[in-house]
């Protein structure tokens, strides 16, 4: 993550093939541009688990250039092949200052196409990046003027996750939103370090990708160096700035009472296609 897989689509077949053979769920995050039809059928032929396609908006406009409209055929194709290899498909969507209609179109192509959705609110880098030149005048950023435009879309998201389209997100977490952007984040059981980790290109370990370029030794491939209480300290600080899905999903399902629920309420329609999200 944090880049993109398919620059190297050779590689990827390679890597996503030797994951899958040793038993690993592959989950492939990418913009789709350079996911032509051929590099589909690789890619899903080499067992990969689940795509991310990140998109923010229906067609291109300022600041959002990971739009549908672009490859929409790469899409379609995609949706189309998923019966035969058996992957799964979620759009990535960023809600920014500018997109606030295209959310919630998008939200309607995936519920159309039978795929999920996953929602993040645009934020500024979790480490102080010298190279990051966008935070003046950036038409992407959520202001407090605009907030009750972003309080509405979250509730509009909160009603069609509970009428039963597919989200990652769960209600909860798409009502901390609207914390969150007013900087306002409670403690969320990350398990960053404990039970999910990164992988840097140079062999070494980070607890997740916001903590990418943090310069501390917590070892590297084949022998690591998380200590619980290191990272309990640290989370005290970057838990309050972080809105990661990902490691959220992780810590809420900790609590295995919540997955089991899910899975009940799955088992109550015959696992005749995925609804919801997970909730208390």
């Amino acid at each position: 993550m944090g880049g993109e897989p398919l620059l190297r689509p050779q590689f990827a077949h390679k890597v996503i093939y030797y994951a899958a053979q040793k038993g690993f769920w592959v989950y492939l995050p990418t913009n789709a541009r350079l996911m032509r039809t051929e590099v589909i059928d690789r890619v899903a032929d080499a067992g990969v688990a689940i795509v991310n396609f990140a998109v923010d908006a229906v067609d291109e406009k300022p600041g959002l250039p990971k739009a549908l409209g672009p490859v929409r055929k790469y899409f379609d194709y995609l949706i189309k092949k998923q019966y035969r290899y058996g992957y799964g498909v979620f759009f990535n969507i960023n809600i920014c200052k500018n997109n606030l209609e295209d959310v919630q179109e998008l939200t309607e192509i995936a519920h159309a196409n039978g795929i999920a959705t996953d929602y993040h609110i645009n934020e500024s880098p979790m480490l102080e990046q010298e190279h990051f030149q966008h935070m003046q005048d950036n038409i992407t950023f959520i202001e407090k003027e605009d907030w009750p435009r972003v309080d509405s879309l979250i509730d509009w998201l909160i009603e069609k996750n509970r009428s039963g389209y597919k989200m990652v997100n769960s209600v909860e977490r798409l009502k901390d939103m609207k914390a969150f952007m007013r900087g306002k984040v409670e403690p969320w059981n990350c398990r960053a370090g404990q039970n999910s980790l990164i992988i840097r290109v140079d062999g070494t370990l980070a607890p997740c990708f916001p903590m990418y370029s943090a310069r501390h030794d917590w070892g590297v491939v084949g022998k690591h160096n998380f200590e619980v209480p290191q990272l309990d300290e640290m989370k005290k600080e970057c838990q309050t700035h972080c809105f990661s899905t990902l490691n959220h999903n992780l810590g809420y399902c900790y609590d295995a009472a919540r997955a089991l629920k899910w899975v009940f309420k799955q088992a109550s329609h015959g696992f005749q296609g995925t609804t919801g999200s997970f909730e208390d």
